[in-house]
């Protein structure tokens, strides 16, 4: 068993000297960056370890960012593991540890092999930024890796297995796993547990959850490269299910819905709820919305089921906007709907861009005023910063309206991004939008007792104000730089 600072332990026994060392490795690098930061469990590497184990591997994973770990002791770690293939992954914005991780492990381990989102959106070009990578994985990983287990034992000989990509091989697209339940549950007994947190938890001991996969709407801005637009889902009684095992068996108070919409399907979410509340759990949680996919019954069953905080694309106070970004949605029903979750006794959190082309620096605050007068509790201001085959990312390179800048909000895992800067802004316009929109928003006095009593209440206090204290020292460093 790995041990790890707070004295618990988890992973395979076994990987000492002497020892078979482990067929499967999956690595999420360390991120050295100043201040101790709220880490989630890796859940995609997780689906792809359960999906490993139960083809009959032995799978290690080591959370380095979670664990705090020096890239010496991420080495000394992998070393002592002794995999035959290493896998790593992420998305576009955190690709500069990974490739940090590629050269100091690559001399540890026979085979490498990269997967995620960057990997699938960019491919050859994934190949030729990570030269230690001997494959990619395409898309959802959790089908492919058998066969790319066996591709790699057998020194690759032949043409690769769908849904993998190697240099100078022929590449078949691998299909989308139809049935999610046909699926293992992560595995969450290889990763560090009490280690994660989570800026809205409500509860000791945070998980992650996808119920559902791929999204059917048309925003511009959206990236939908692996899990595609095809909505897939698991049924009511496997998330009941992984809800249990998490509270039961792990003991964590708190999960995090990371599908694209949770309550796009109405009857799926009432049987959900109605199951968890069956169960008589405990377990607390967070999803995201559209405005128009939740109704006062739909959301007072979700607080009764353990739901307290949901989160809304907004993206922007102006119906101009939305209409340009094809958010399909009006301002006036998301007005009504944070009245909605207001009365229905959960939190809610607003997801809003600024510089949206067509908007002016003051029609970008006035989002910011607009959040206010709608109520609500949390909002996460953005700059556009597009995903490459969006239509908006073609749309800013054909107009010229890219930039490589620092413009970034407190949760901005990159220094530097490429970010849309529309037509009669500046890249100072920005970095004012988005700094003045956070002061005006959440240093407000009256704001900050209301929530502060309500965290209180609820056991997350000292959660809320890391929350506080992450957007202070964001702010304060911006008067510097």
């Amino acid at each position: 068993m790995v041990t790890v600072a707070n004295g618990s332990s988890y992973g395979l026994r076994g990987l000492g000297a002497g020892r078979r060392g482990v067929d499967l490795l999956l690595v999420r690098p360390p991120d050295l960056r100043p201040g101790r930061r709220l880490v989630v469990p890796p859940v995609g590497l997780l689906y792809v370890a359960a999906a490993a184990e139960r083809a009959g591997h032995r799978v290690a994973v080591v959370d380095a960012e979670a664990e705090g770990l020096s890239w010496p002791a991420l080495e000394a770690r992998v070393k002592a593991a002794r995999p035959e293939v290493l896998g790593l992954g992420g998305m576009t914005p955190v690709m500069e540890p990974v490739r940090t991780a590629a050269r100091l492990l690559r001399p540890h381990v026979p085979r490498l092999v990269l997967g995620g989102v960057h990997a699938t959106r960019f491919r050859e070009r994934a190949l030729d930024e990570v030269p230690e990578a001997d494959a990619l994985v395409i898309g959802e990983g959790e089908g492919p890796v058998a066969e790319l287990m066996a591709y790699l034992a057998s020194g690759g000989r032949g043409d690769p297995p769908p849904g993998v990509m190697t240099r100078g091989a022929p590449f078949r697209e691998a299909a989308s796993p139809r049935d999610l339940d046909a699926l293992p549950a992560p595995a969450l007994h290889l990763v560090p547990n009490p280690l994660y947190g989570y800026l809205f938890q409500t509860r000791p001991g945070v998980t992650t959850l996808i119920t559902s996969r791929g999204c059917p709407f048309r925003c511009t801005f959206c990236d939908k490269t692996v899990s595609g637009s095809r909505y897939r889902w698991h049924s009511p009684e496997r998330v009941v299910g992984e809800v249990l095992e998490a509270e039961r068996r792990y003991g964590l108070g708190y999960a995090v819905l990371f599908d694209d919409n949770f309550t796009l399907r109405r009857d799926r979410v009432l049987a959900i709820c109605e199951g968890l509340a069956r169960a008589g759990t405990r377990l607390e949680w967070k999803c995201e919305a559209r405005v128009d996919g939740v109704d006062p019954e739909l959301l007072r069953l979700m607080r009764r089921a353990g739901c307290r905080t949901v989160a809304f694309g907004v993206e922007s106070g102006h119906q101009k906007s939305l209409d340009r970004l094809r958010k399909t949605q009006t301002v006036a029903r998301t007005r009504e709907v944070f009245r909605q979750v207001r009365e229905a006794g959960l939190e809610s959190v607003a997801y809003v861009l600024l510089g949206i082309p067509g908007e002016t620096p003051e029609e970008s605050l006035a989002s910011m005023d607009w959040c206010r007068e709608i109520g609500a509790d949390f909002v996460q201001f953005s700059t556009l910063s597009p995903f490459p085959g969006t239509p908006i990312y073609e749309e800013a390179v054909r107009e010229g309206w890219l930039r490589t800048t620092r413009v970034r909000n407190p949760a901005d895992a990159e220094e530097w991004r490429e970010t849309l800067i529309p037509p009669g802004w500046t890249e100072a316009d920005l970095r004012r939008v988005v700094r003045s929109a956070y002061a005006r928003f959440y240093f407000r006095p009256s704001y900050l007792a209301r929530q502060a009593a309500r965290a209180a209440r609820g056991g997350a206090l000292p959660v809320r104000a890391r929350l506080g204290l992450r957007v202070a020292r964001w702010w304060a460093a911006g008067l510097t730089a």
